[in-house]
């Protein structure tokens, strides 16, 4: 496949296209300054100051066709999210809340069932929420408190020119059936698989200027929102991003990662995260550098493209100010 086609199916892809209004929606929400508020828009979770702690608050809701598609999964599906958020910033997963919007019975019992399992895989209770039981719709929507500290907090606003670009996938997975977005890497796996997976971003935290959990947009996609949060661009080959053998380049790029990270890290400590990636079977390598620019360029096989231009494109991760 040609880069420009990779990049113009990427730019069209639904999982990045979506995300634009969500500038317009959080322009009208920012919240009033407060001191105990650190970071908020454009971040995976909010960063809220708590006493010693930091708490970290996050909310997702699972795509209509998912719904309709495979109800278990789209359960099991708006747990993961949640945990991967809050992963993503360093933290470590506390409690969740549910929207369930949902008239069928038998439909809202295959969602629960999906949140059941997955809070018995990753070990985060479902403490409460709301039901809408007479909705002509079903939909799924979960919020998750999760916690870390200081020396542990993963923002995505954080990168700096220079810092090397680490894209960190499971690549021990399977696409759902009739979901090929959807890379599972955690149903089949044990729990301790899992919730060791999910303390790595923790562990490697100091040696990191910026990351995100894969989700959504693809890999590409996200890091396009990281590089926007942080008001920077960046190169990266594609060819050097971790793939399974086998694996179509452009659904590998676009598909949501069971288990994915795109972090920025300080430059001699770029073997060290990649290590410590390694030691959960995740397969991690530097694949770009971050640069002044406002665009993120792709390169593949010799041949290079602007992906994004935070000048005319945005990924909904502009920080408030620029609003």
């Amino acid at each position: 496949m040609k880069l420009e086609e990779i990049i113009r199916s990427i730019r069209a892809y639904r999982g990045v296209v979506r995300k634009g209004p969500v500038t317009s929606v959080a322009a009208g929400l920012i919240p009033v300054k407060s001191d105990d508020v650190l970071a908020s828009y454009g971040e995976d979770a909010a960063v809220i100051k708590c006493g010693r702690e930091i708490l970290l608050m996050a909310a997702d809701g699972i795509m209509q066709d998912l719904v309709q598609r495979n109800p278990y999964w789209a359960g099991y599906c708006a747990v993961l999210v949640n945990v991967n958020d809050i992963s993503a910033m360093g933290g470590h997963s506390v409690a969740m809340v549910n929207v369930l919007s949902c008239s069928d019975e038998g439909v809202r019992a295959r969602i629960v069932d999906g949140m059941r399992a997955a809070c018995e895989k990753f070990g985060v209770p479902m403490v409460g929420g709301h039901l809408h039981p007479d909705t002509s719709y079903s939909a799924v929507d979960v919020a998750i408190l999760g916690k870390t500290d200081r020396t542990r907090l993963v923002l995505s606003s954080g990168a700096s020119d220079g810092d090397p670009i680490v894209f960190a996938m499971d690549l021990d997975g399977q696409f759902t059936e009739g979901v090929p977005y959807s890379w599972d890497t955690t149903s089949r796996k044990s729990k301790e698989i899992v919730r060791k997976q999910l303390r790595t971003m923790n562990k490697i935290a100091p040696f990191l200027t910026a990351g995100k959990d894969i989700s959504n947009p693809g890999a590409l996609g996200t890091l396009g929102m990281l590089l926007e949060a942080s008001g920077k661009g960046g190169l990266v080959d594609i060819g050097k991003i971790p793939r399974p053998k086998g694996v179509d380049l452009l659904q590998w790029l676009t598909a949501y990662q069971g288990c994915g990270f795109v972090v920025t890290c300080k430059e001699r400590r770029t073997q060290a995260v990649v290590d410590e990636f390694a030691r959960a079977d995740i397969s991690a390598a530097e694949c770009g550098t971050v640069s002044k620019a406002t665009v993120l360029e792709v390169e593949l096989e010799g041949q290079k493209g602007v992906l994004f231009d935070f000048t005319k494109d945005t990924l909904g991760c502009l920080v408030p100010q620029k609003i």
